[in-house]
């Protein structure tokens, strides 16, 4: 008879990696629970779903109890920091400071959008993450486990990105074993994130199917009409909107923001799309700006709104070092500098003008009793609770099985669980966040672009 996972990943984990059973994740609270916090036709749907979801735990176990082992734990927990949200934050201009707008848009407007779709999915469904028990979950941080499970952002991140880049190589002019190793590469990455979820307990083959799905339609749509796209939402080739173009952008995005599905529980993913979409809002002004004043030498090439002049062979291999140096440090400068500054800023402004901007597990500023200073020190603390993903001890969990089947059994017949202790995750949340983290991440995006190509040019390294 084949060991239990528990057992058999209790032998193989390395003794620092086990750390106290995790608190409950998010979607496992009560039938009763979700039926009503969500409208008839998205409880039923998510019941129709759940058995599924349910019936791949013991395959997963199995899997994860046969192939598990310290050092693929160590290797798997820290890989899936190749999809995470401050990995894409410090590596996604790099297209850009080296003179490719066309792989930076392409990038960011994958990974923004997918981001949105499958944080508006999980949290349109409210669906778990596999069980665990029987399943461990290895994780850097356990903020990424209080998401719900279906789909997989990961899959979807991983699998568009990899396809971009599969294509940007075949138009390489080298060799073709370059190719190959780089091919090869990309494959290592695409398993990596992929395997990784389900070694690691956080997806099930569904949430990776769906993920997958949702990353392929998007880079098609990419590959296919993203020159489409920029024309409109960039270049404005149609002349429709002029100077205008910029406060209907930011209203396009910001319903975007606006009709993000509510989840029933305390979960992350709407921050994480907020962040995209205020990505995304920032590079397409700071491109618009560009091609509009023609700054920089090729603004006014058509198909090519922006492109950082990069030349290796005028620069040479230190000033290219700077440069990343220089960009990288704009970057996390406007983070650090800005989140302090936008929390100090807008409390007082919302409770001025009595702005509210409702949305469940979200306080209204304006009406807020909490002192300003308290604000804006609780909503600090949430923004850096999401770049603790990236970095933390590979962490060991099991939850607590006997809680969630009971939580499942008692249904609609019995009394209601306890308070959702997924919530922990946050301090006290408040609608000024919502702005907030827009500017801060159209902030990322402009200082990658503008601020880069401002200082490099002051400092000569263009």
């Amino acid at each position: 008879m084949a060991p239990s996972a528990s057992k058999t990943a209790a032998k193989t984990k390395p003794a620092d990696l086990t750390v106290p059973p995790s608190p409950l994740d998010a979607g496992n609270r009560s039938l009763k629970h979700y039926q009503s916090g969500l409208s008839p036709f998205r409880f039923r749907l998510r019941n129709r779903i759940l058995p599924v979801v349910r019936k791949e735990t013991q395959i997963l176990a199995n899997i994860q109890a046969k192939v598990r082992t310290p050092t693929l734990d160590f290797y798997f927990a820290w890989s899936a920091n190749l999809a995470s949200h401050t990995f894409y934050v410090l590596m996604l201009p790099l297209a850009n400071w080296f003179g490719s707008e066309k792989l930076a848009r392409d990038l960011v407007f994958v990974l923004g959008f997918g981001i949105y779709i499958t944080g508006n999915l999980k949290d349109f469904l409210c669906l778990p993450r596999p069980r665990s028990p029987p399943l461990h979950r290895i994780t850097l941080s356990s903020y990424t486990a209080q998401e719900y499970g279906f789909p997989s952002s990961h899959s979807a991140n991983a699998t568009a990105v990899s396809l971009i880049m599969a294509v940007k190589i075949s138009e390489l002019s080298c060799s073709t074993v370059a190719k190959i190793m780089l091919y090869a590469a990309i494959a290592v990455y695409y398993v990596s994130l992929i395997f990784g979820r389900v070694y690691c307990g956080m997806h099930g083959f569904f949430d990776v199917l769906t993920g997958t799905a949702v990353g392929t339609v998007l880079f098609l749509f990419r590959h296919w009409y993203g020159q489409w796209w920029d024309s409109v939402v960039v270049l404005d080739t149609a002349g429709r909107w002029g100077w205008f173009l910029p406060p209907v952008l930011v209203a396009a995005y910001l319903i975007l923001v606006h009709i993000h599905f509510e989840p029933v529980d305390n979960c992350p993913c709407f921050d994480d799309s907020v962040a995209f979409i205020g990505v995304l809002i920032g590079l397409d002004l700071s491109h618009w700006l560009a091609y509009k004043t023609g700054y920089f030498a090729t603004a006014g090439t058509v198909g090519s709104p922006l492109i950082v002049p990069f030349d290796f062979e005028h620069l040479g291999l230190v000033k290219t070092i700077l440069r990343v140096a220089v960009g990288m440090t704009l970057v996390v400068s406007w983070k650090a500098v800005s989140k302090p500054v936008v929390f100090t800023v807008l409390p007082p402004i919302y409770k001025a003008i009595g702005v509210n901007l409702p949305r469940k597990n979200f306080e209204a500023t304006a009406f807020s009793a909490q002192t300003n200073r308290q604000i804006r020190k609780a909503s600090i603390s949430n923004l850096d609770a999401e770049e603790a993903k990236f970095i933390g001890q590979a962490k060991d969990a099991v939850g607590v099985q006997d809680d969630i089947d009971y939580y499942e059994m008692i249904g609609s017949g019995g009394s209601e669980a306890p308070p959702d202790r997924s919530a922990g995750v946050f301090k006290s949340r408040y609608d000024v966040e919502i702005i907030g983290r827009l500017i801060i991440y159209a902030g990322v995006a402009t200082a990658s672009v503008w601020g880069f190509a401002v200082v490099n040019s002051t400092l000569g390294l263009d």
